[in-house]
């Protein structure tokens, strides 16, 4: 399937962008992480996997790095249609706990086989306020956000910001 065949499929309202931001947290940096938007979680995948840094350094020089690690990707909706959240877990971080999904397993050697993935699906899609917490690393890590939003949406933050509680990633105009 072509990258373009891929986003298209995403995409729940015609007419919509896909947008993605990446937030790396730092080891010295606040290891909770809440949702940016009310949002419904409707499904999560589990990739087991390796536990590298993802220092933005080594996210640059080892390409799909994000493919390789430990990840729990949380997908379903917002206002404005697809929103997609994932924990990518890192080097001596591989514990991913998510606070509305109690059955989440993460850096569970030996007892998961590499190269595959776990999917859930929640009988009853979870609601999402924004701003409530959403999980937590046992250090630092990686968040990634795909959604999909109108035109007219503009991040309000540049590359290498430092992010803080509360402050907004981006508007719709």
């Amino acid at each position: 399937q072509s990258d373009d065949a891929y986003q298209n499929s995403l995409r729940l309202r015609p007419g919509n962008e896909l947008h993605h931001v990446i937030i790396y947290l730092a080891p010295g940096d606040y290891h909770r992480f809440h949702s940016p938007t009310t949002w419904v979680v409707e499904h999560r995948r589990h990739f087991p996997g390796e536990l590298l840094s993802v220092n933005p350094g080594v996210a640059r020089w080892i390409q799909g790095l994000f493919n390789f690690n430990e990840r729990a990707v949380y997908t379903g909706h917002w206002e404005h249609g697809f929103f997609s959240m994932s924990a990518v877990g890192a080097t001596n971080v591989g514990s991913i706990k998510i606070y509305c999904d109690q059955e989440l397993e993460t850096n569970v050697h030996g007892k998961q086989p590499q190269n595959t993935f776990f999917d859930k699906r929640f009988p009853q899609p979870i609601t999402v306020h924004k701003g409530d917490m959403f999980g937590e690393f046992n250090l630092g890590s990686t968040i990634v956000l795909i959604f999909e939003a109108p035109r007219g949406f503009r991040f309000t933050v540049n590359e290498g910001d430092k992010i803080k509680f509360g402050r907004p990633l981006g508007s719709t105009l």
